[in-house]
Parts: structure tokens; sequence; C-alpha cells
């Protein structure tokens, strides 16, 4: 074998070596740490747009770490292939209440400066207005920052803890948009 076929192959090798340990790291961050998204729609305005692309990380999911005000990515409970973006609301073993345009936690009105002023939450066919309900446990109440234009647990119930892919952590595009997503402080 001559000296030029030997470096041929120790090149083929080296490159097969960096492409199966690229393949392999990917395949871990894809699937234990990280989840890119879509934005579809308009439920999510004005917090999130249409065809906003970003990075959900899947730690704090696995670890239960969810709070009120965390933007998840999830399965849809009708469609398990596609995947929806949403607002945590209320959380396991809480009170949740929709009263006269408003949502209250436990009694109490939540707070949500992330919605536009005036941001009025009306009850659904699931979730009604009036009727206080108490979440289930590995639950979640999910809502769609625009609340006029969301189909959310209003619509559909709650959103089990094993149907959650992510919680939003950055939106990469369009670049102009490029920022990182901030946990609400409630």
């Amino acid at each position: 074998m001559t000296m030029s076929n030997k470096k041929i192959k120790t090149a083929i090798a080296d490159y097969l070596l960096t492409l199966t340990i690229f393949a392999l790291v990917f395949s871990v961050v894809y699937f234990f740490v990280g989840q890119l998204f879509e934005v579809t729609g308009e439920s999510m305005v004005p917090n999130f747009q249409d065809k906003e692309q970003l990075l959900a990380e899947k730690i704090s999911v696995n670890l239960s770490n969810l709070e009120r005000g965390d933007v998840v990515i999830f399965k849809n409970p009708f469609e398990n292939d596609r995947l929806l973006i949403k607002r945590i609301i209320g959380l396991p073993g809480e009170k949740f209440q929709i009263s006269n345009g408003l949502v209250y936690i436990n009694g109490e009105k939540l707070t949500e400066n992330y919605l536009p002023e005036g941001t009025q939450t009306k009850g659904r066919r699931l979730l009604e207005e009036g009727p206080e309900y108490t979440i289930p446990a590995n639950s979640f109440v999910v809502l769609g920052d625009n609340r006029e234009k969301s189909t959310d647990s209003r619509d559909w119930g709650y959103v089990k803890n094993e149907m959650i892919v992510g919680r939003a952590v950055l939106v990469y595009y369009p670049i102009k948009n490029m920022r990182i997503v901030k946990r609400v402080n409630y």
C-alpha cells in the first residue's frame, strides 16, 4: 500500500469518526436537552409571533421544575404528532377560576404583566366562567397570551406533565427578534 492510499484511508476514517461523534452529540442534545420549534398562528401574540423559531430546553421538564408563567412546548392533546406553545397559568393541586374576565389562582387574582392592558380571559367549553376547578396532580392549565385567538386548556382541559416536551428559552429566528425567553416572576 502506498503512502497516499494510507493517507486517504486515514482521512476517511477521521471523517467518519467525526461524523459519528457529531451525530451522537446531536442526538443526545436533541432527545434529552433541547427541542427546536416554530410558532404557528397568533395564539401567543404579542409575546411570540407567527413563524418565529425557538429553542426549548427539556431538562426542567424532566426534573418537574416548571413554574407558573413558563412558556412550554407540548404535544397537542388531540394530535400527538403536532406540538403547541402556551403559557403555564395553573399548577398541580391549585384552584383555578375565571371570573369577570380575570383569572384567579387559589382565590387570588392573577397579575399577568406579560399581557396587554385590558386583556379579558373568557371561559370556554371545559373551563367555564364562574366555577372553581382543582387542577389534578401532574397536570397544568395552559393558556395562550392572545386569549381571544387561543385554543387552550379552556377548550380541551388540562395538560399532563408527560405531554410537555420543553420550556421555551431562546427565540433565534428571525435574527432581528432574537432574545432569551425570561421566566415571569410572580
